[in-house]
């Protein structure tokens, strides 16, 4: 697995733009080939669900989370799944698609952690989201919930970046947040010159992963600007802020929830939803942690 390298020495940095830091950074967060091969192989019309099922379990440690993840609670399936073809008949190819997408992005990046982050917590975070956003999507009853997952699982993901190659900055910025009391990406646009999200969205485009996921993740922090996936946007925005609040242990209400009035239009869902929601994401949040995140929290 590559390793960042940060050079926190220099003082003579020159500015960046959230294209030029994935273009410095692409050596350093390419995504596994076994998933390169597998977006491939479904991308193209002459493949089969063998094609498929082959490129998984060419790698052991995927196929053993994939089925754990399918066979755990989270799923609910009635019978047992104990092979890829069987997932893939019982999801589709898409929502195997996203659960490797998601079970890939957290292996490539489970390694990193400086003075300035923990990648345990970062996920924790992600994973979070990612349950949540599954949850609302099933309540507002979109019965695609996999995206939402991976969606929200990655919601964040431009931190990686701006917590590695820019550390110094990404503490100042969330400083300035604090001090102004506004929003870590107002904070993040005033120091860096974009935002997490931005970057992010960035990051997918140069991954070449489909084009509802960047835009979620460009647009849940202003999901107004939303355009062919603005369902699946407003879920995320509420699934992040329901994620921030929880985990700083702040009560659910009108006055502590900060949603954007048009997320409750769209997904007809509304803040009495949220404590049940919460209460279930509650209850899952640690069994999903433990079978993707196979490190420690305090490796």
């Amino acid at each position: 697995m590559s390793i960042f390298i940060i050079n926190t020495n220099s003082k003579e940095e020159t500015m960046h733009t959230a294209q030029s830091l994935v273009k410095e950074s692409v050596e350093l967060i390419s995504l596994p080939d076994v998933y390169i091969r597998l977006r491939d192989v479904i991308a193209s019309p002459d493949s089969s669900m063998a094609d498929v099922a082959g490129v998984i379990a060419s790698d052991p440690s995927i196929t053993a989370r994939l089925l754990k993840l399918v066979n755990s609670s989270f799923f609910g399936l009635i019978s047992k799944v104990d092979t890829i073809t069987h997932a893939i008949n019982l999801l589709g190819t898409r929502q195997v698609h996203d659960l490797v997408l998601a079970t890939s992005v957290i292996d490539s990046f489970s390694g990193f952690s400086n003075d300035y982050f923990n990648i345990y917590d970062f996920w924790f975070n992600g994973v979070y989201c990612a349950v949540t956003g599954r949850l609302l999507a099933y309540y507002c009853k979109n019965l695609e919930t996999e995206r939402p997952f991976v969606a929200g699982l990655l919601h964040n993901i431009g931190h990686l970046l701006t917590y590695q190659k820019m550390p110094e900055e990404s503490l100042s910025a969330i400083e300035l947040a604090a001090q102004k009391n506004i929003s870590l990406y107002m904070a993040e646009r005033e120091v860096f010159g974009f935002d997490y999200a931005q970057l992010g969205a960035e990051l997918m485009r140069e991954w070449e992963l489909p084009k509802s996921l960047q835009e979620i993740t460009e647009f849940h922090i202003e999901p107004e600007k939303a355009g062919d996936f603005q369902l699946e946007t407003a879920i995320i925005h509420i699934a992040s802020a329901l994620t921030q609040n929880s985990l700083a242990q702040i009560p659910i209400s009108p006055d502590t929830l900060v949603i954007n009035p048009m997320c409750w239009k769209i997904t007809g869902l509304s803040v009495d939803d949220m404590p049940k929601i919460k209460q279930e994401v509650d209850e899952q949040v640690s069994m999903v942690m433990s079978l993707l995140f196979t490190r420690k929290k305090n490796a």
